[in-house]
């Protein structure tokens, strides 16, 4: 499948991109901020689709609160329709017109509420639905797996563990992969090694960068280990400047901060 140019993208589409997310993420990485300026300049009918997906990636970065219990919710809306009987444009009307006008408001903000959930799910559904070409594969307890990767890059994913990627790679399609687990990577090399061209892994709370490399990612329940063995990676942690490991350092991620290991 050829992918289409960002120009064609919808805003949906352009905040599902993982070269336009670590754009909008890390915003201090120059030569990712030279290409996106750049491709704007070259299309600027497109900066409102650009603005838009811009807000979709920072409102869906935010902390999510955790759900509320039925009898929270219950308490939540006691204290709304209390404030509604207090204020000032309210009280003068009618109890029945009160309790018709506070429900108006409570059904926009569900309304509402929805509409969110929805068009995340829509989102979701265009870039990893069945006629997407994403492949998902996982492997069982007592089983690696070896893949080769569009770019030729390959990857050993050890047991217990899934990866996600594009089945096709191309100029406008950044090489990325999202993992789950533990793998051993072997990085094609490049001759383009410009930010918006390397090699991308992506874990839970951060991701690295590299070139062509050999290296090892492990996720456990008490950190992230990577270990290089050859070539240059860097990791990106969020709101943090990025951090070169040269071959031989072993580095532990745990909660957002990295530790260099012995």
């Amino acid at each position: 499948m050829s992918h289409k140019p960002y120009s064609a993208y919808t805003v949906e589409e352009l905040a599902l991109d993982d070269l336009f997310v670590r754009w909008v993420q890390h915003p201090n990485d120059d030569e990712v901020e030279a290409y996106w300026q750049n491709w704007l300049s070259q299309n600027p009918d497109c900066s409102e689709t650009v603005e838009s997906a811009r807000r979709l990636i920072q409102e869906a970065s935010q902390p999510r609160l955790p759900a509320l219990s039925t009898d929270e919710i219950s308490s939540v809306w006691g204290r709304i329709r209390e404030s509604l009987q207090t204020m000032e444009d309210l009280r003068p009307l009618q109890p029945d017109v009160r309790a018709v006008i506070g429900w108006w408001y409570f059904i926009r903000t569900v309304a509402a509420l929805m509409g969110v959930m929805l068009l995340i799910g829509w989102a979701l559904w265009m870039q990893y639905g069945p006629n997407q070409c994403v492949s998902t594969i996982s492997t069982p307890a007592n089983q690696t797996r070896l893949i080769r990767l569009p770019d030729n890059s390959t990857m050993t994913l050890q047991p217990n563990s899934s990866v996600r990627y594009a089945r096709q790679w191309d100029d406008e399609t950044p090489r990325a992969v999202w993992l789950t687990g533990e793998a051993d990577f072997s990085v094609t090399h490049r001759n383009d090694t410009s930010s918006a061209r390397l090699f991308r892994v992506h874990v839970d709370g951060f991701t690295i960068e590299a070139v062509g490399t050999i290296f090892r990612v492990r996720q456990r329940p008490k950190g992230t280990y990577v270990a290089l063995t050859s070539g240059n990676v860097n990791l990106l942690l969020k709101q943090q400047q990025p951090i070169r490991l040269q071959p031989g350092d072993s580095i532990q991620i745990i909660a957002g901060l990295a530790k260099s290991l012995p």
